[in-house]
């Protein structure tokens, strides 16, 4: 019995970190390091994906199946910088996922990252998880 109600607090608890926006949360501290208050932080972070702040996650998460964790920590500190700007991203466009991976990759970027670039854009434009 206390086995089955472990599992269940745990389950609880991995809903809970899965339900909180880490993607928003990471660049809301970003922006805050940068001297703002948290409250302008949050609301900065939040704004520079718009209407689609509440899936920063899967953006930053479909990206992570095709990148390394240290471009993924560049595209955090890319995303608020122009959080910062107040420009809005909009990661389900090819077009400014390709201008930011530009920015933040250290070299040319390759035909099957491009292609990956391009799905990783059409997932984010449909809502869709990738796996790798």
């Amino acid at each position: 019995m206390f086995y089955n109600e472990l599992l269940l607090f745990n389950a609880s608890a991995a809903h809970i970190r899965y339900a909180s926006n880490f993607a928003v949360e990471k660049i809301a501290d970003l922006i805050q390091a940068k001297g703002t208050t948290p409250q302008e932080a949050i609301i900065r972070a939040k704004a520079v994906f718009g209407e689609e702040s509440e899936r920063a996650n899967l953006f930053i998460h479909n990206l992570h199946t095709y990148f390394g964790t240290e471009i993924i920590q560049k595209v955090y500190v890319y995303i608020a910088n122009k959080a910062l700007l107040k420009v809005k991203m909009e990661l389900n466009s090819y077009d400014q996922v390709l201008g930011m991976m530009q920015q933040v990759y250290s070299s040319a970027l390759s035909e099957s990252e491009l292609k990956a670039l391009q799905q990783i854009a059409q997932a984010n434009l449909y809502k869709i998880a990738l796996i790798r």
